[in-house]
């Protein structure tokens, strides 16, 4: 990234030299040990620049994170030393004539602390170079001081988990060059200043939360070659000077609030070579003539904006000969943009997610470098002179056409010889694919035939296919075992019969998927699974039987092990403490006899453990280790025979429950779906794909006897705690209270005695409570989220009184709340029922939508109510407090 300054030396062979060459070998030989007698006399690092360069490390503790990983964590501040000559420390630049620290590069360097305006770093005066990228900051402002350095040419300051805003100062540094802010969480304005800087030439404030309009004009970045503000809040138009940088080659101002139209450019942009401004609200007719001028640009984009027509002028005299990639995806528009078949040198064009009905082909007749088309989610989209397609597409190797409603495969893909990925999913297409009739695709290597009609594959055209996608279409009969060239194999949601073939095992699934779930299949599983080299094996919603096979006996890639809804007999499989990537393990509905296989605990990834609806018994033997279950993050082992007590060291070990500022928000790793049932209030839903913040305990209905541990109310990131149906005593723990994410809590149908603790009240984000059918005694307690449950959430208890109940206290009693104030209601924690099921294994892009719920009766509306609000709210809160 900066120059550093290393020695070299001049190595010359003897061995056979020429006579005619000795002369100049002296002269080389005189040159070299004068040049080295003249560096060991140059100047050292002044005293006063070396102690500031020790000082300023000194500020900073070294924690090396996972997230450094992929940009070379370095660690060089370790090897300096007091006494040394700090032009000889790594990372360090001086000049060679006056010793005067001029770089410094610290990048990826570890460090975790903050540049306040006392640091020692802003007496190095003479700095051109100073690159901090990749350390943490630890969310502190940008020093006005550095607009001090006026010295500097180069300033890299991303990924710095920097905050506040961008200061003016900046603008004083009029020998900068390149000046990277990005990756931050930088707000407010950009500084005016900052667009006047004469010499800068590389200017990048990308993935902030930078907001206001950009200036409508400036006097400086006449020389500026790459300006990047991507990923902010920045509003109002375009402006035209943004259109008339004379060196500009790359500009990307995509995913911004951007409004109005393109602006004509002001000039000739001959050096542009990328235009990104997708992702705004930008509106108007475009005209492919407004970059005329632009000789050079190779990548357009101008998706997710409101753009409603395109347009080009019959006559015009323009060329964009370089121009290799198009994005005009949701862009709102109901015509093909007819200006493309101008574009001879297009490699990529992407028109998906628009309101096309209709294609002339001829449009691509031009088109001979054309490599991928994404035409997905026009519906419905027809074409003319369809025929003429197998002479367009001499080069196509990738062709989107999914969600376009259409009804049969067309016979251009029988020519299509350079075709290697093919989606058509989410049409209508029907029928067979038979040997005589589908002979095609004898290339592809990625096919998406999901949720269509389809009825049956009798065999498989497809020999070099790796993933195969078949789910979620109306297949019948046996299952036939894909091409061994497979690597990710999905046929689920159909309705296919029999066993599976162990012919399946000579497949090289390579550490991959196969997705049988949801279909009629039957018998046992072939014993040759538990050995293959798989990452996700999902067989859920089926009708296998017998033991579960020794999975992780030979490899131990296996990620996750869908196994729910079948009826496997027998325990859980000992081999499975072989699986260390384990993160999800569904055993639920089926009927398993076993004990609590604690020996699970050992597994260091494993987040979702489902035992649901078994024939589980016994007591949950106490931890010897206190690392047991360190990673989960759900448990459910409801509808079972546990017996004895809660099991209290388990509570003690589940520590990724125990701190939710360092979960991300986001979903865990999966590939596209698990499946997982989650009871509350009575209902059960299924959910698919769940959040990684998401955490629930689920022991309802066994055996369990006893008091709730106080040790509960430690696992502060929880969402959903079940006791209910057992046979548990004593009281409720006022510690629950510290449940601070708790949103369903249900205790019903125990023995607990005494009063509903006043700290539950505290829960702002409890929207489900059970607790009726106990011995509980005492007022209701009343306040913010108790003053919206109802009667049925306390029946059973005659000796409570209060509101909601009928039973008076016999004296005054606090009005219930009807409505929330606005901060209340805005930071009460809703979970994204629509997408949230944990997908965990490793990630293999496939593209699939995000899940969705299914549930087996009509949504309440309590749960309607609190499935639509968004879980980083809450993320964002409980970490706001633990800063």
């Amino acid at each position: 990234m900066l120059s550093i300054l290393h020695h070299s030396s001049i190595i010359v062979s003897e061995r056979n030299m020429k006579p005619s060459l000795m002369p100049s070998y002296f002269l080389l030989f005189f040159l070299f040990f004068a040049c080295d007698s003249c560096a060991q006399t140059k100047p050292s690092c002044p005293r006063d620049q070396s102690l500031a360069l020790i000082q300023f490390n000194s500020s900073f503790s070294v924690q090396c994170s996972d997230a450094l990983s992929t940009c070379g964590v370095r660690n060089i501040t370790l090897s300096w030393k007091r006494g040394k000559d700090c032009c000889l420390w790594d990372g360090v630049k001086c000049d060679t004539e006056t010793g005067n620290v001029i770089g410094l590069d610290l990048t990826c360097n570890c460090l975790v602390g903050a540049v306040p305006s006392n640091s020692t770093l802003f007496r190095l005066r003479h700095l051109r170079e100073l690159s901090l990228s990749f350390n943490d900051l630890q969310s502190s402002p940008v020093a006005s001081e550095f607009g001090d350095l006026t010295s500097l040419e180069i300033l890299y300051l991303s990924d710095c988990n920097l905050t506040g805003t961008i200061p003016a100062s900046l603008g004083n540094l009029t020998q900068l060059k390149t000046l990277a802010l990005s990756h931050n969480r930088l707000s407010g304005l950009i500084p005016f200043s900052v667009f006047n800087l004469p010499q800068v030439e590389f200017l990048d404030f990308s993935y902030n939360n930078l907001l206001g309009s950009l200036p409508s004009q400036v006097t400086g970045l006449s020389r500026v070659v790459d300006l990047f503000l991507d990923h902010n809040f920045v509003s109002g138009r375009v402006p035209s000077w943004l259109f008339s940088l004379p060196s500009l080659s790359r500009l990307v101002l995509s995913n911004n609030k951007l409004t109005g139209p393109i602006p004509d450019p002001v000039s000739e942009l001959v050096n542009l070579t990328l235009l990104d401004l997708s992702s705004n609200n930008l509106s108007g007719t475009f005209e492919l003539d407004q970059l005329s001028g632009f000789g050079k640009l190779g990548q357009l984009y101008l998706s997710g904006n409101a753009l409603l027509s395109f347009a080009s002028a019959s006559n015009a005299d323009y060329s964009l000969p370089d121009l290799s990639i198009l994005n005009l995806s949701s862009c709102n528009t109901s015509e093909f943009p007819n200006f493309v078949r101008n574009l001879p040198g297009l490699v990529t064009l992407d028109l998906s997610h628009n309101k096309i009905r209709f294609i002339d082909a001829d449009m691509f007749v031009n088109l001979k470098n054309l490599q991928e088309l994404d035409l997905s989610h026009n519906s419905p989209l027809s074409f003319s002179n369809i025929n003429n397609l197998t002479l367009v597409f001499p080069l196509l190797r990738t062709l989107s056409m999914s969600s376009c409603n259409i009804t049969q495969l067309s016979n251009f893909l029988t020519t299509q010889e350079s075709l290697t990925s093919l989606d058509l999913s989410n049409n209508s297409i029907r029928g067979r694919i038979t040997e005589q009739e589908n002979n095609w695709g004898s290339n592809l290597e990625v096919l998406h035939l999901s949720n269509n009609l389809l009825t049956a594959i009798e065999y498989y055209p497809w020999k070099n296919v790796e993933t195969l996608n078949l789910g979620s279409n109306l297949l019948e009969g046996p299952l036939l075992v894909p091409p061994v060239s497979t690597q990710i194999f999905l046929v689920s949601n159909n309705r296919l019969i029999g066993e599976i073939p162990s012919s399946i095992c000579n497949i090289g699934f390579d550490s991959n998927i196969l997705d049988l779930s949801r279909n009629n299949l039957s018998g046992a599983i072939p014993e040759c699974l538990g050995y293959a080299k798989l990452n996700s094996l999902y067989l859920h919603k089926n009708h296998f039987h017998g033991n579960i096979p020794n999975f992780c006996a030979d490899d131990r890639m296996l990620n996750t092990l869908n196994l729910n809804d079948n009826d496997f007999e027998g325990s859980v499989p000992k081999s499975l403490v072989n699986c260390e990537n384990l993160e999800v393990l569904n055993l639920g509905n089926n009927k398993i006899n076993d004990t609590f296989p604690h020996w699970l605990g050992t597994l260091p990834r494993l987040q979702v453990l489902a035992l649901r609806a078994n024939h589980f018994h016994g007591q949950i033997s106490p931890s010897e280790n206190g690392s047991h279950f360190s990673t989960l993050r759900i448990l459910d082992l409801s509808h079972n025979e546990f017996s004895g007590l809660l099991p209290t060291s388990y509570f003690k070990s589940f520590k990724s429950m125990m701190d939710l500022s360092q979960v991300q928000m986001g979903y865990m790793n999966s590939y596209f779906e698990d499946s997982l049932v989650i009871a509350m209030k009575g209902v059960e839903v299924e959910l698919k794909r769940i959040l990684t913040i998401f955490a629930t305990i689920d022991m309802s209905s066994n055996r369990f006897e006893g008091t709730i541990p106080e040790t509960v109310g430690n696992l502060v990131s929880l969402n959903v705690l079940n006791f209910s149906h057992n046979h548990l005593t004593g009281q409720i723990p006022s510690a629950l209270g510290n449940l601070a994410t708790l949103e369903s809590l249900d205790v019903s149908y125990n023995m607990l005695v005494g009063k509903i603790p006043s700290q539950l009240t505290g829960l702002n984000f409890l929207a489900v409570l059970n607790l009726s059918e106990n011995h509980l005694v005492g007022l209701i307690p009343q306040g913010k989220q108790f003053n919206t449950f109802m009667n049925d959430s306390y029946v059973g208890n005659p000796g409570l009184c209060g509101f909601p109940v009928s039973k008076s206290c016999g004296r005054s009693e606090p009005p219930p709340a009807t409505t929330f104030d606005e901060q209340e209601a805005d930071s009460t924690f809703r979970l994204e029922w629509k997408s949230i099921i944990m997908g965990y294994g490793c990630g293999a892009v496939l593209g699939f939508s995000a899940g969705y719920i299914m549930m087996t009766i009509r949504k309440p509306k309590w749960l309607v109510g609190m499935i639509q609000r968004a879980g980083n709210k809450v993320l964002r809160t409980f970490k706001k407090k633990h800063h």
